[in-house]
């Protein structure tokens, strides 16, 4: 079932906005002209995972050297800081665990979500 769950200019670019998309809670992200759909519960504790920090995720390419990968948006759970990939679920340090995604497109100039469906 796809559901309209607002205008794309409610949805700043870079953050995570919760909606409520056919009875569940969802975040929508808004990265770099992509968005994105994710279950605004963690798999850890059921924490409320869009209210966390969303940024870019961190990778080192060498021993002793770090950088921001742009292109990976993650959130971190606010309770006890678990980090998932935002575009595929997947905890950032063990692909075993994931939150549920919802396929996520604009239409016109709205964001649609397919509830019901990973």
């Amino acid at each position: 079932m796809k559901v309209n769950v607002g205008a794309l200019d409610a949805f700043p670019e870079r953050s995570v906005t919760v909606v409520e998309a056919g009875g569940r809670e969802v975040g929508i992200v808004r990265w770099d002209g992509s968005v994105y759909a994710l279950a605004n519960v963690c798999t850890h504790q059921r924490g409320p995972l869009c209210r966390g920090t969303l940024g870019s995720r961190l990778v080192g390419g060498a021993p002793g050297t770090m950088e921001l990968d742009d292109d990976g948006p993650v959130i971190a759970c606010p309770w006890h800081g678990w980090e998932f990939d935002v575009r595929t679920g997947r905890a950032i340090w063990d692909d075993r665990y994931a939150v549920r995604t919802y396929p996520a497109e604009v239409e016109g100039a709205d964001v649609v979500v397919e509830v019901g469906a990973r």
